[in-house]
């Protein structure tokens, strides 16, 4: 094994090198002296993607940030990417290995583990472009009181054709700052906050209660939501992110979307709580009919019209005036083709 490399046992919270588990763990794997705290931490998921890792840890190594700690948390591959990490000739890229528990279950152990106040995430089968950290680090030190801060991102297609996300709600670039409002961005356009593409501090995302595991899709707007009900989101179009749509075995393309995304669940219960300040309340219930109607759309597309009926009826925003809401009802009663 990889002096690089550490075997953890979720269950029984202890690695299988025998270590109890704790929150040391770079410093104690470290060569003697550099157990210096970095100024951030990357932490990577790792499932049967290892025709993309090393291309994703060169992207990190590029960025000309030297004081970095790279945690690359294998979830039970079948390949031979964990070999590729356990390989990589960089100190500073570490390896963790762990039963296969989901890629929730993966980062939260890499944020766990993490000697950084702060941290930042990339996918195994996505990259950063030039610049990408050091925009996030200005941001965690412009804006201290921001719970995420977010780059843009870039699609890359088949072909490697590029597409940049349809932003609405916030200026156009060269803008950066605080959003405005989250949940409206999030409502009117793509999602402002990407995980590819974002960072925060160590305590904001314990607090947040970290990612939801045994969630299969949405467990990352899930968490960004939750934290942008407390605190604000800052957000630059320097230093974009590239997420790779051209890859292959990606988690969402094997997944569709037919039950209700977490996030909705989460709202609906502050909602009912009274846990939603005033003035996000509005932008909060058109976020979460635009996820209600993803989920219903798919349904609908494949011929589940009951199923989408009762999806949209346990969601608790059917009777909401909003337009992803009628175009549901509009299908729904036979009325139209449900784009």
């Amino acid at each position: 094994m990889s002096k690089n490399t550490l075997w953890f046992d979720r269950g029984k919270g202890k690695s299988l090198s025998g270590h109890n588990l704790c929150y040391d763990y770079p410093a104690r794997i470290r060569p003697k002296g550099e157990d210096i705290v970095p100024e951030v931490t990357v932490v990577i998921p790792l499932f049967n993607k290892g025709p993309y890792i090393l291309r994703a840890l060169s992207s990190i190594l590029d960025q000309g940030v030297p004081d970095i700690e790279v945690i690359v948390v294998d979830d039970s591959s079948l390949d031979d990417g964990p070999d590729s990490v356990a390989a990589f000739p960089d100190l500073r890229v570490r390896l963790i290995r762990q039963p296969h528990g989901g890629v929730s279950s993966a980062r939260n152990t890499g944020i766990r583990f993490a000697a950084s106040p702060f941290i930042a995430f990339l996918d195994a089968d996505d990259e950063w472009q030039p610049g990408h950290l050091e925009t996030l680090l200005r941001l965690h030190k412009t804006f201290p009181d921001a719970g995420i801060c977010a780059t843009s991102y870039w699609f890359i297609l088949p072909y490697g054709n590029r597409r940049m996300p349809a932003f609405s709600g916030f200026p156009g670039s060269p803008w950066e700052g605080v959003l405005p409002d989250y949940f409206r961005a999030a409502a009117l356009g793509k999602p402002p906050v990407f995980s590819s593409a974002a960072g925060a501090s160590k305590e904001v995302l314990l607090e947040a209660g970290l990612f939801a595991e045994g969630v299969h899709l949405g467990e990352d707007l899930d968490l960004w939501g939750r934290i942008a009900l407390e605190y604000p989101v800052a957000f630059s179009h320097s230093g974009p992110a590239c997420y790779r749509k051209d890859a292959d075995n990606r988690l969402c393309m094997r997944i569709p979307r037919e039950r209700e995304l977490p996030f909705v669940a989460t709202a609906r219960a502050r909602l009912s709580e009274g846990a939603v300040p005033e003035y996000l309340v509005s932008s909060l219930r058109a976020y979460c009919c635009k996820l209600i109607y993803l989920s219903c759309r798919h349904l609908l597309r494949t011929g589940r019209t009951e199923d989408a009926a009762l999806l949209l009826h346990s969601s608790g925003f059917e009777h909401e005036e909003n337009g992803h809401i009628r175009r549901i009802h509009t299908v729904i009663a036979g009325k139209g083709r449900g784009e």
